[in-house]
């Protein structure tokens, strides 16, 4: 069994410490390898969204924060936006016309 993640129990190793993962299984933990908590669990999708000026992309900004559980960049001289996020597709796109801007889904941006 492993540490304190779910995977099992583990008796301390004296009454004032408990055993750590590296305790427990110290003939793994190099090879172990523990997933980054935002890439798990978010997915990266791009989309296009006619901006013209900085008001435009501060405009995104503001829906985008007003949602919440997004990490984004803007590409004003390209119109995209790249967005991080556990929302579906369609919240992120209605979220993005709420600044009265076309914008359209351009799909998924592969990690780079």
């Amino acid at each position: 069994m492993h540490g304190p993640f779910g995977w099992g129990g583990f008796e301390p190793t004296s009454p004032r410490k408990k055993a750590s993962v590296e305790d427990e299984c110290s003939w793994c933990v190099a090879s172990c390898t523990f997933p980054d908590p935002l890439s798990a669990s978010f997915q990266k999708h791009e989309f296009f969204v006619d901006m013209t000026c900085e008001g435009c992309s501060n405009a995104v900004t503001r829906v985008l924060h007003r949602l919440g559980g997004v990490q984004f960049d803007i590409d004003l001289p390209n119109k995209k936006v790249c967005i991080d996020s556990e929302h579906n597709v369609d919240t992120l796109l209605e979220t993005l016309k709420k600044t009265g801007k076309n914008a359209s889904y351009l799909g998924e941006k592969s990690a780079q």
